[in-house]
């Protein structure tokens, strides 16, 4: 079966914050997106940077095209009303470093 080509990488809209993941410099969170799945969302704002998230696109699409298993990769949206209500103020810093 074909690969597809980066170009047709799902985007969703992310709709509730479910939990943060304290592992990790990207500080990634689980979070539930309008297509009903959770996902593991790693964020643009944070120390890390988008070269980062970048890099690992890549990687992930280069494994996929070797046959690897990789969970899906999509493309998440975030409004900049998300995450008000968090309480923790590092992490409304980094929702809203990387809301668009």
């Amino acid at each position: 079966m074909a690969t597809p080509p980066l170009s047709f990488l799902r985007s969703v809209h992310v709709t509730r914050y479910v939990a943060p993941l304290r592992e990790g410099g990207s500080l990634p969170a689980l979070v539930e997106a309008d297509d009903a799945y959770l996902y593991v969302l790693k964020f643009r704002g944070a120390g890390q940077g988008l070269k980062a998230l970048i890099a690992e696109l890549i990687v992930g699409e280069l494994a996929r095209a070797l046959g690897l298993r990789v969970p899906e990769l999509v493309f998440a949206e975030l409004d900049e009303a998300f995450g008000r209500t968090e309480p923790d103020e590092e992490i409304q810093d980094l929702l809203r470093a990387s809301t668009g």
